[in-house]
């Protein structure tokens, strides 16, 4: 890591910094950012495209006079920073008081090692193991079953970020990861029908990744949906699939986010402490969590970041605050601050947010299911509202009979609100899987209604 920000110059891009803001600001913060990346995708079992990427660049915000400054370059050379500190005071004497804004404080050390966020091994492995990692998916993929007939996207890639952040207040950390994905579309034909079937693996290590399983599983989730039905609309309990409610949390996830409440955007404002989801539903959000998508030991401002708990057997605990958002909300920061880079100001941000998996197999709550429906896609998540949480989905999946999969159904729609679907969950999986950082297990809900032919 420390290679890594020394290579990109940060300490003197720091320094330099420093002297310009102090004394002139009367209170300063500078984010710094370098990161390194490789692409590859295959195809027919060659290598389609390639890509490369590098940068490094610098943000610093300002307070003077209660009024915010900022500025930022990726171009790291002493006349350039000092125009850029010079830009940024001058955009604060511009700007609005605001009593809110503040720097974070420093608070204990802690160290990022035994995360499980950086392997070393990243700058060592040769790009043509890289390249044959695509491949190998695409390979996987193709061969699962004739009636694979195309592939789409077979892709690998990776990527080390360092960031270090240093303020007026005594702030001075280091972060630093890789991460790691690889994942396919795989096409399935037969009998003049087609479908489609996605699948990905991500982690922090290049062994989190395994190409044979990501395209297996991706022809798999093709294949295993020919021959669907329509079915008549119908009333009935369901599993709903755990990469499906991890879209289903995602939408709801922005309503836990401090400046969403503040500003009237959330679906759950005057709900702390109120029953918003079914008693088996506990939902947390984790920086600290050992290899997790989003783990840090601190947030984009310095503050350590911690385990979150935001409902607990159904009960809205709180929610997520930077140190802007929990100022005026009269709370401490949960650690959440967030940045989309150095081009950006920090905002509110999710760590790694999941539901508690249960204790039962997806096989036994099958079993406890059956007779009913098996969701495992569903079409316009992003349209859900994610202020009132009413929703109107297109969904395909399994006809379940006696507690086993019958046959593939598709062409139906759901239409409900989503804290009422959360409410009426029944059992929680044990199968928890992350899609980044968002995580979830294949929930079983009492009952749903789809709307088919």
């Amino acid at each position: 890591m420390k290679d890594l920000l020394n290579a990109s110059g940060a300490d003197s891009v720091i320094e330099r910094l420093k002297k310009r803001l102090e004394g002139r600001a009367d209170a300063y913060e500078i984010f710094f950012s370098t990161q390194k990346g490789f692409g590859a995708e295959a195809k027919e079992g060659e290598v389609d495209s390639l890509k490369a990427r590098s940068s490094a660049g610098v943000g610093i915000r300002t307070i003077s006079k209660g009024r915010l400054g900022f500025a930022f370059s990726s171009v790291l050379e002493g006349a350039v920073l000092d125009e850029m500190a010079a830009k940024a005071l001058a955009g604060s004497l511009e700007a609005s008081p605001d009593e809110f804004l503040r720097f974070a404080s420093p608070g204990p050390v802690r160290s990022e090692e035994g995360l499980g966020i950086f392997d070393g091994s990243y700058m060592s492995v040769p790009e043509e193991e890289k390249i044959k990692r695509a491949i190998e998916i695409e390979k996987a993929a193709r061969g699962f079953d004739k009636r694979v007939k195309r592939i789409r996207k077979a892709s690998y890639s990776e990527s080390v970020t360092a960031d270090r952040v240093v303020n007026s207040n005594g702030v001075d950390f280091s972060h630093s990861a890789t991460y790691f994905t690889g994942s396919v579309t795989a096409v399935a034909e037969d009998n003049g029908e087609s479908q489609m079937g996605w699948e990905m693996g991500m982690g922090h290590t290049i062994a989190s990744i395994d190409p044979e399983w990501i395209g297996k599983s991706a022809a798999k989730n093709a294949v295993r949906l020919l021959g669907a039905k329509e079915i008549k609309t119908v009333k009935c309990p369901a599993m709903i699939e755990n990469a499906v409610v991890c879209e289903l949390l995602e939408s709801l996830a922005s309503s836990f986010l401090g400046d969403n409440v503040g500003k009237g955007k959330s679906m759950l404002i005057g709900k702390q402490g109120v029953k918003i989801a079914s008693s088996v539903l506990n939902i947390f959000d984790d920086g600290i969590m050992n290899g997790g998508w989003a783990t840090s030991a601190y947030d984009a401002e310095g503050t350590l970041t911690g385990r979150t708990p935001l409902v607990v057997e159904g009960v809205c605990q709180g929610f997520l605050y930077d140190t802007y958002w929990a100022a005026r909300a009269g709370r401490a920061s949960t650690g959440n601050a967030a940045r989309g880079g150095y081009k950006s100001t920090p905002g509110v941000g999710l760590n790694n947010i999941y539901i508690e998996k249960g204790v039962k197999s997806l096989e036994d709550l099958l079993r406890d299911l059956g007779e009913g429906l098996f969701i495992t896609e569903l079409l316009g998540v992003h349209t859900i509202n994610t202020v009132s949480g009413d929703f109107s989905l297109g969904a395909a999946g399994f006809w379940v009979e006696g507690g086993s999969i019958a046959y593939p159904v598709r062409g139906m729609a759901i239409a409900g609100n989503l804290l009422g679907l959360f409410s009426n969950v029944g059992a929680c999986a044990s199968d928890l899987r992350f899609i980044g950082s968002i995580g979830a297990p294949s929930l079983l809900v009492n009952e749903i209604e789809a709307s088919g032919t």
